[in-house]
C-alpha cells in the first residue's frame, strides 16, 4: 500500500492505493485520501454566501422602524419584517423560510423588494380604484356593539370574540368581512376580550366545622 498524486483539472489530489493480485493480473484499489493543497474555509464561505441573496447593509433609521414593524398587527408586515432582520444577520432564505414556516419564494421576494423600495416595501398597497367597502358609521356601529353585551343583539352568548361579531355584522349590513378585519378594528380601538376564570368562594367556617364533625 502506498499513497500517489494525481493531478485533475490543474489541481493534485492523494490517493491512497492498494495493488493485490488477481490470477495471473494485479489490480489497483484507490482510496481518495483529498486535495494536496485545502481549499481555504473562508473563500468556500464567501463563495456560499455568493450564490444567495441577502438584504443590503441596513441604516440605523431602517433596524429602528424594521425593529418597530416587526411588532405590527398586520402579520404580513411582521413576517417581512423578520424576514429582513433575519437577512441581515446572515441567514439564508432557505434558513429563513424554515425558521418561519414561510414559503421560501415569498422570503426570497421580500429581500429583493426591500433592496429595491427599503422600509417602503413593508407597505402593502390597495387598490385605488376600488371603494372602501365598510364606511365609518359601520366601523363606529361595530365597536359600539363589542362594548355591549351579545345579548343586545339578541344573540344567545354572554361574551364576544371577532367570529360573533363578524357574523353579526354580516346580519346587521348583509356584507362580507373577516374575522381578522374585526381583530384589527378593536386593536385600532384598544378593545380586547377576556375570559373570565371562576373563583371558588372560600366555604363559611362554621360549615366547614361541621363537616369535619360529621
Amino acid at each position: 500500500m502506498h499513497t500517489e498524486i494525481y493531478k485533475i483539472k490543474g489541481r493534485k489530489y492523494r490517493y491512497e492505493v492498494a495493488n493485490y493480485r488477481v490470477g495471473d493480473k494485479v489490480k489497483h484499489k484507490k482510496k481518495y485520501l483529498g486535495p494536496l493543497q485545502p481549499v481555504n474555509k473562508s473563500q468556500k464561505k464567501k463563495i456560499n454566501r455568493k450564490s444567495s441573496v441577502f438584504v443590503r447593509s441596513l441604516t440605523e433609521d431602517e433596524k429602528h422602524h424594521l425593529l418597530q414593524a416587526q411588532n405590527s398587527p398586520k402579520a404580513l408586515v411582521r413576517d417581512r419584517a423578520k424576514i429582513i432582520i433575519f437577512s441581515s444577520e446572515g441567514k439564508a432564505p432557505k434558513e429563513i423560510a424554515a425558521q418561519l414556516k414561510r414559503d421560501y419564494s415569498r422570503v426570497l421576494a421580500g429581500i429583493k423588494k426591500f433592496n429595491d423600495d427599503g422600509v417602503g416595501s413593508l407597505k402593502f398597497k390597495t387598490s385605488s380604484g376600488r371603494p372602501k367597502r365598510i364606511t365609518k358609521e359601520q366601523e363606529k356601529d361595530l365597536v359600539e356593539m363589542a362594548l355591549k353585551s351579545p345579548n343586545e343583539a339578541n344573540l344567545p352568548y354572554n361574551n364576544w370574540n371577532c367570529r360573533l361579531l363578524a357574523l353579526w355584522f354580516r346580519q346587521r349590513y348583509s356584507q362580507e368581512i373577516s374575522d381578522e378585519w374585526v381583530r384589527e378594528l378593536l386593536i385600532r380601538n384598544r378593545i380586547t376580550f377576556t375570559v373570565p376564570k371562576h373563583k371558588l368562594m372560600k366555604a363559611d367556617e362554621t360549615l366547614r366545622e361541621a363537616f369535619k364533625k360529621s
